[in-house]
Parts: structure tokens; sequence; C-alpha cells
């Protein structure tokens, strides 16, 4: 594989890091959003789920922008600050989509990463992806 091949395929991996890294700090801070404006005894179970999960996201986050610096780029940032739902059944459904959209964006980049024989970050994106798969299995079960 030629060199200008291995470059663009590692600028697009770049790429494909950062986008993942807007998703996540776009995710907890829509948490973070979510958790407060959840009200009342009877939805203290979803607050509770959204408090805890703005670590996870944020751990993510780091992950991402850590992995970018160390393959050559720069983390950019551009979060969708739109702000949740007020009706917590509709916050959970929008979020179990996202979260069904992170798992297919991090399955993406394990491909990628393992194209370019980077086993720890095909390694991570997987588990990254069964987080996110794991979110959306709890917010599905929230729902009833």
């Amino acid at each position: 594989m030629s060199a200008a091949k291995m470059s663009s395929n590692r600028e697009e991996l770049i790429q494909g890091l950062n986008h993942a890294l807007n998703r996540e700090v776009s995710t907890f801070l829509r948490y973070m959003i979510s958790a407060a404006k959840i009200k009342g005894i009877v939805n203290a179970p979803v607050r509770d789920m959204y408090a805890a999960e703005v670590k996870d996201e944020i751990g993510h986050a780091t992950y991402l922008a850590d992995k970018i610096v160390m393959l050559g780029g720069n983390p950019v940032l551009n979060p969708d600050l739109t702000p949740p739902a007020d009706d917590v059944l509709e916050m959970l459904k929008y979020d179990i989509a996202q979260e069904k959209i992170d798992v297919e964006g991090y399955m993406k980049l394990a491909e990628m990463a393992d194209r370019e024989g980077l086993a720890e970050l095909k390694l991570r994106m997987e588990d990254q992806a069964a987080d996110e798969a794991s979110h959306a299995e709890m917010m599905t079960r929230l729902l009833g």
C-alpha cells in the first residue's frame, strides 16, 4: 500500500474520530441538561440514568481526543447544542435513536482501524459500540 493511500486512510480515520468526538460531547451536554430538567419521583430513575451516563460519555470523548492527537490529528469541537425535549418519553426515544447511530459509527471506525492495523483502536471502538448499545437497551427498558 502506498504512503499516499495510508495518509488518505489515516486522515479519513481521524475525521471519523473527530465526528465521534463531537457526537460524544453533544451527548454528554444533552444528558447533563436532560438530568437537570427531569423532575418528580416517577422519573427519578431516568434522571439518575442520565446523570450517571454523563461521566461515561466524557470518558469516551476524552479517549477519542487523545487518540486523534496520537494519530497526528487535532481534535476539533463543533458539538450539536440542540436542547433535549421537555417530555421524558420523547427524550428517551430520541436518545435511543442517537445511541443506535453511535453504535453504527463506532463499528465503522473499528473497521477503519482494523484496515490501518490499529488493533487497540479497533477493539476500543468495538467496546464503545457495545457500551452505546447497552445505553440504548437501558433506555428502552426505562420506556417500559
